[in-house]
């Protein structure tokens, strides 16, 4: 079965506002984390260009919420195919990220992040 690769982009540094949520470690600090299982799975690969035999990556510049959802995906590299670069919007609008901390507390961060679509 073809699906999306999920390739990790480094975490780039981003504004951040504090926000609600639970805390953790006391000074603890780090940007938006990787997304939580299953992410891969959420991102469909087009049946379309799939039976075509198209592939692609396309880059995003995600903004994340406090407790870890996609409130943001906004393409900074395209594919080359608009079903392409559509699926991985929307998918990666479901999955969920360990949010960015400061001192302890999840904030809102920004992360780049990239979808490759491959056939197996």
């Amino acid at each position: 079965m073809e699906r999306a690769r999920v390739a990790e982009a480094p975490p780039a540094p981003g504004a951040v506002r504090l926000g609600a949520g639970t805390i953790g470690s006391p000074g603890e600090s780090r940007s938006v984390g990787a997304p939580k299982p299953g992410c891969q799975d959420i991102i469909g690969y087009p049946d379309s260009e799939r039976q075509r035999g198209v592939t692609g990556s396309v880059a995003m510049r995600l903004r994340i919420s406090d407790d870890g959802r996609v409130v943001e995906a906004r393409l900074v590299e395209r594919s080359g195919s608009f079903a392409l670069d559509e699926a991985a919007q929307r998918g990666i609008r479901r999955c969920r990220f360990e949010p960015a901390l400061r001192d302890g507390v999840p904030v809102w961060g920004s992360r780049d992040y990239r979808v490759v679509f491959r056939l197996e």
